[in-house]
């Protein structure tokens, strides 16, 4: 948990880090910590998390 954090954090300053994930929606964006990836998009100048799953789940059934 102490690890999703400090990613979270991280992206939170480079909210440009990651991949671009328009499939899931406008601004969406990925970045992955072990074995879990964290979704978000910056929205009126803060940072949403928007889910957090593990990488083994498939992408379509988000």
């Amino acid at each position: 948990m102490q690890k999703l954090r400090e990613k979270c954090r991280l992206v939170a300053k480079h909210p440009d880090v990651g991949d671009t994930r328009p499939e899931f929606g406008d601004g969406i964006r990925s970045t992955y910590i072990g074995s879990y990836v964290i979704f978000f998009r910056q929205v009126e100048g803060f940072l949403e998390i928007v889910r957090v799953i593990r990488g083994e789940v498939d992408a379509p059934q988000i």
